[in-house]
């Protein structure tokens, strides 16, 4: 990591120097070692695969959501919901909260949740459906994306950003959203102006939290949901474990996007703790945080978070940084495996691979690296684009560093010099396309992976495909102090302050 980290200092550097007046001197990249970070911050945005991969979001986004956007609300009430609350993406996101699972906590108190029998109901005290409401979005939504799993409820790093730089340490428990929900409307209206109206977060499928329902929504209609029959299996939080393996497949079919235009972000202009001076990884550990530095050291993020507020509208038009980060993702990707796979078992081999690959980018009558370098490089960089931006400076920073070890590797002759530093170039990388599951899932099955509060540890390590859902196991969050350890425990659990 250190290797690549340095190189892509020296790739940047390099590339500057060679493009002359292509690209400003004057790149907002503070700290270049963390280029690849904030690049797979860019690709993995919005999208449930890569936000689970990396469940501790550092960035902070200006999204929008666009008028008439249908959006989703379970609740066991059929009247208007004014106020704050939760909206869904997806109905069945929606519909989770709709589950008599919720209705028995209404009746019994939200206290009583360890008492909650899990199977069936009784005639004295039946468990009844609640309602699923359909919104449309009334006018543009102005929201705050943060990444990452940042509704996920853990101690292990999924709130450090709300919870440090958002909320100034005031929330102490992991489980205190209805808190966060109403520190975060209070900010954006006494504090911003009222510029945002609301936050987009991920856990189990993308949600919202809307600081005004009456104002920003217009109802589209109020459905009954289901009723729970007990024939089904045992009643979980969301409904029976059928239920809960459908939401997932809902949640697996926007594993690589958001889809339908339903956000757009800012990618010209956002916030993100990789782009500080800050020790994110204490002591080499493989999962940023930011529990561990001092509160001055979060103040430049605090400031210039509300100066993106303050003097950038969501609506603004932007680069898509992202689409630009595929492209490269996409063309390298498989490549760079195969060339560590050991099918390629000589330099001779190597090399002619490696070539082909950098063809494009080679004038065979006058070879010239630093050029093959910047012309690798640019590929997918459109010309006239603001390069003065953070995304500019980490998306050129990966492109650079990868264009530079394939341009080297051409000149090495040592095999397993040349592996070495492929392998070097795949850690820095740490692309989550490489995290797929080792097989194609057929049908009715889907790659499962942790996403809180799912997912075990060998979920995390050995993913596979799986068309019913994990039963055991060692769960792969953390658990509150005195709550059992496995995942079907932490599914009661899920839910403790609504």
């Amino acid at each position: 990591m250190i290797f690549s980290s340095c190189l892509a200092v020296a790739a940047l550097a390099l590339w500057k120097t060679a493009s002359g007046s292509l690209v400003s001197n004057n790149v907002t990249l503070i700290n270049e070692h963390y280029a690849n970070h904030i690049f797979n911050a860019i690709h993995s945005s919005m999208r449930q695969w890569g936000s689970s991969w990396n469940h501790n979001g550092m960035s902070f986004f200006l999204a929008t959501v666009p008028k008439d956007t249908l959006l989703y609300h379970g609740s066991h009430d059929p009247g208007p919901v004014t106020g704050i609350n939760w909206l869904a993406f997806e109905p069945e996101h929606g519909l989770f909260f709709a589950s008599p699972w919720f209705d028995k906590r209404r009746k019994d108190g939200a206290q009583q949740t360890a008492q909650i029998p899990l199977y069936g109901d009784t005639d004295s005290n039946p468990l009844q459906p609640g309602w699923l409401h359909t919104y449309a979005a009334a006018e543009d939504l102005r929201l705050l994306y943060i990444d990452g799993l940042s509704a996920a409820k853990t101690g292990m790093g999924t709130l450090d950003t709300q919870d440090r730089i958002l909320f100034n340490d005031s929330i102490t428990q992991p489980h205190q959203d209805l808190e966060r929900a109403e520190l975060a409307c209070k900010l954006f209206r006494d504090d911003w102006d009222n510029r945002i109206d609301g936050i987009i977060r991920m856990e189990s499928g993308f949600e919202i939290i809307l600081c005004d329902f009456a104002r920003n929504l217009r109802t589209v209609r109020v459905t009954r949901a289901s009723p729970y029959d007990a024939r089904d299996g045992p009643l979980l939080p969301g409904g029976t474990r059928n239920d809960l393996f459908r939401l997932y497949k809902v949640i697996a079919s926007r594993f690589d996007g958001i889809g339908g235009g339903r956000v757009r972000l800012n990618y010209d202009h956002f916030v993100t703790a990789y782009n500080y001076d800050v020790d994110l990884f204490l002591d080499g550990g493989k999962l940023p945080r930011l529990a561990h530095l001092p509160a001055e050291a979060l103040e430049p993020m605090k400031q210039d978070l509300r100066n993106l507020v303050m003097t950038h509208d969501p609506f603004e038009k932007s680069v898509d940084w992202q689409a630009i980060a595929d492209m490269i993702v996409e063309r390298y990707a498989r490549d760079l495996k195969y060339f560590v796979s050991g099918k390629l078992s000589s330099t001779r081999e190597l090399h002619f691979e490696i070539e082909r690959v950098l063809r494009p980018f080679i004038n065979f009558d006058a070879r010239d690296s630093i050029r093959e370098i910047e012309r690798c490089a640019t590929q997918f960089l459109p010309d006239s684009l603001p390069y003065d931006t953070v995304a500019a400076g980490a998306v050129t920073a990966v492109s650079s560093t990868i264009c530079t070890v394939l341009v080297r590797s051409l000149q090495e002759d040592d095999y397993e010099t040349i592996i070495t530093s492929l392998e070097r170039l795949i850690d820095y990388l740490s692309w989550t396309v490489w995290k797929d599951c080792p097989e194609k899932c057929d049908w009715n099955e889907v790659c499962f992976i942790p996403i809180w509060p799912a997912g075990t540890v060998e979920d995390h390590e050995h993913p596979h495909c799986k068309d019913k859902p994990s039963s055991g196991g060692k769960s792969y969050w953390d658990r509150p102090p005195g709550r059992p350890e496995s995942q079907d425990d932490m599914l009661l659990y899920r839910y403790d302050e609504l």
